[in-house]
């Protein structure tokens, strides 16, 4: 699971009163910043609640930025104050609310309006705010650990896009005295990175090469369609917008949701592979009716085994197409008893030895003959013990085994003893058929 991307509250404050609760993204990675408090001083965009707001520049060449929703309600679903993203995964709070959803985390979800949104972020203020923020702090989902990012991204901080620039009314980038993007000097433009990433490629070339200045007053038509697309980008209710993100209705999170679903397990390379892994929960009992009732309407299924000790069971199909047809559907969808259950393609089995131990492959019942230089004598052939043959007479070749004796043995110049420095004296007997070592 990656690491919390919640700010660490300084020694002797509260969070939510002393110090905002935010993410390290919006808090820069600065560790010394000037951070101005303002009690009472702002409304929730979400409750309507008077808040105290924290203002704050999280590093050289980023906007100002402030708390915009009060810390009950940034508690209630556990995101930050400034961009209202998760804590946890530092992802939008509408896509981990949609692949939670089922589990009693993903169910704890806040009013929108009413007398019922009042009296909930009432009983979020005086819970402990431990508990509270705990809540969101045991979420597993396999979805959310891919697509949590576990490095910041600070191109969050950038500088507004300056409205008049894109209109070609900008007069302050003359003098370089515009604090937005692109008459700053910041050619970052993560509003096109996903929509027309060629489009921006072609803008950030043509500001290094001609500047702020002469871009503005480029009127092609090319140009002309990419600041157009920058400008749409900049439309509609900035409170309108906040609202959406908190409830996860917000474009940005359908974007999200669209990678999610292209998630999926990625079916084996190997087609014979058939068998799907299922994670059970110890103390929750499963038999294999209850499992048969799950997976039997995606094709004939072969066998069921169910592992008690392991905590897991093993479904196989007959076929390869029926064992993804169930993939497909039940991958983070499957419930027995009440209880979400993990699935996962099986891994294949290892080959096995004759004896039925081991993953080596058997060996053959003989070595093949090794070269003999020119000159050197033959290596004779050893029969195995177990045949029970006499030894040759000399200068003959040894006959051929009965059937049933198994396969001679070779013997190598590397097994006799004397060709590793043994002493002449003790040099055993030569085998018969080959003449006596000169010592």
């Amino acid at each position: 699971m990656p690491p919390r991307q919640v700010a660490a509250v300084p020694d002797g404050l509260e969070s939510g009163k002393d110090f905002p609760i935010v993410c390290d993204v919006c808090l820069g990675p600065n560790p010394y910043i000037r951070m101005i408090k303002q009690v009472n001083h702002k409304e929730c965009k979400v409750s309507g609640r008077v808040f105290t707001s924290f203002r704050w520049r999280p590093g050289a060449g980023a906007r100002y930025k402030e708390t915009v929703i009060c810390p009950e309600v940034a508690r209630a679903k556990g995101v930050c104050q400034c961009c209202l993203m998760d804590m946890e995964f530092n992802l939008p709070v509408g896509l981990r609310d949609a692949l939670l959803r089922g589990t009693d985390e993903g169910d704890n979800f806040a009013p929108q309006s009413g007398v019922n949104q009042t009296y909930h972020y009432d009983q979020v203020a005086k819970a402990n705010r431990e508990d509270v923020e705990a809540s969101y702090g045991k979420m597993a989902n396999e979805k959310l650990l891919k697509m949590a990012r576990t490095s910041p991204y600070y191109d969050r901080n950038l500088p507004k896009l300056c409205s008049f620039w894109l209109k070609g009314q900008c007069t302050r980038v003359v003098e370089s005295t515009c604090p937005f993007r692109p008459c700053c000097g910041s050619y970052r433009f993560p509003e096109l990175a996903g929509s027309n990433p060629e489009g921006m490629k072609t803008l950030i070339a043509a500001l290094d090469q001609l500047g702020p200045l002469k871009v503005m007053k480029d009127n092609s038509q090319e140009m002309e369609e990419i600041k157009e697309q920058l400008r749409s980008s900049q439309r509609g209710s900035r409170d309108q917008n906040i609202r959406d993100r908190y409830h996860g209705v917000d474009t940005l999170t359908q974007k999200y949701l669209g990678k999610a679903e292209q998630l999926g397990l990625e079916p084996p390379e190997d087609k014979s592979i058939t068998t799907i892994w299922v994670g059970l929960v110890p103390g929750n009992p499963v038999t294999e009716r209850d499992v048969m009732d799950q997976f039997y309407a995606y094709g004939e299924v072969k066998s069921i085994q169910i592992l008690p000790d392991a905590n897991c069971a093993f479904v196989t199909y007959t076929t390869r197409e029926a064992a993804e047809a169930a993939v497909g559907k039940l991958h983070g969808n499957l419930t027995i008893n009440g209880l979400k259950l993990k699935i996962q393609w099986g891994k294949p089995q290892r080959a096995r030895g004759p004896d039925g131990i081991g993953g080596v492959p058997q060996l053959p019942t003989a070595y093949p003959m090794a070269p003999v230089p020119q000159g050197a004598p033959m290596p004779y052939m050893a029969p195995y013990p177990q045949s029970n043959l006499p030894p040759p007479p000399p200068g003959k070749p040894p006959p051929p085994p009965p059937p049933g004796a198994g396969m001679p043995r070779p013997v190598y110049p590397s097994m006799d003893p004397s060709f590793h420095g043994t002493r002449p004296d003790r040099l055993p007997p030569p085998p018969p058929g080959r003449p006596p070592q000169k010592k």
